[in-house]
């Protein structure tokens, strides 16, 4: 998560989307004062900064102010901190004055991208059908509304179209002449003849529909083209 007061935005972190690869190009940008949560593993170059509160005493009384006003009880910023999370440290009415914005990503992809993630950290021990039909999936709408059913961010860009839709951002934070030169940070859990088509059955695609229903109807994602075809759905950690 990133809040640059020099440039005056705010990107909101998904998981799945590429997320540290962007903080790190943002980060570099953002300035002295932004607002800057570590990723890990840690990456070389990337300065995480300003995401904490001063002292002991004065987290102290944050903490006891925001749980009393706005019931919270985390008065500083981490790596996946909702939209809503992020106006309740800085404040509603300067959070709205910036651009927000965050990226999503085809859920079908997306679960295959997680499982994969949470298997080779060894989080997750099991099929990708278990993965699919008994996991907590990336679903990442509440992390940018406000309210549940709308989006709230000024702009959800598609990591399907991850360079143009960053330059798209960057143009709108006024930064027309940065070069979009990503890094690939956790990039390489996923086995690159992983495809979604060959992973999915009816029932598996059925759950990724209940789970993902707001991103669904929000952006208009679909289901693989050809789904079931290809190897066997129970997939375990590793396989290809």
């Amino acid at each position: 998560m990133i809040i640059s007061h020099q440039h005056r935005f705010i990107f909101v972190k998904t998981r799945k989307t590429a997320g540290t690869s962007i903080e790190v190009l943002l980060g570099a940008i953002a300035g002295d004062d932004a607002v800057v949560t570590p990723v890990d593993p840690p990456v070389k170059g990337h300065v995480a900064r300003n995401y904490k509160l001063p002292s002991r005493a004065t987290r102290a009384l944050v903490w006891r102010a925001r749980r009393r006003i706005r019931g919270t009880n985390n008065p500083a910023y981490f790596n996946h901190i909702s939209l809503r999370g992020i106006r309740t440290q800085l404040g509603a009415r300067r959070a709205d004055s910036y651009f927000t914005f965050c990226f999503e990503r085809n859920p079908w992809e997306k679960t295959v991208s997680g499982f994969f993630f949470a298997t080779g950290r060894g989080e997750f021990d099991g099929t990708f059908r278990d993965y699919v039909l008994g996991s907590d999936l990336p679903s990442d709408f509440d992390k940018y509304s406000l309210d549940g059913e709308t989006v709230s961010v000024d702009f959800v860009g598609r990591y399907e179209q991850l360079e143009d839709d960053l330059r798209l951002a960057l143009d709108r934070i006024g930064l027309q002449q940065h070069p979009v030169s990503l890094t690939r940070e956790k990039g390489n859990f996923r086995p690159a003849d992983a495809r979604a088509e060959a992973l999915y059955d009816e029932e598996m695609s059925a759950r990724i529909e209940a789970v993902f229903a707001r991103e669904i109807r929000a952006f208009g994602y679909t289901r693989p083209a050809n789904l079931g075809v290809g190897p066997a759905t129970d997939a375990a950690p590793g396989s290809g």
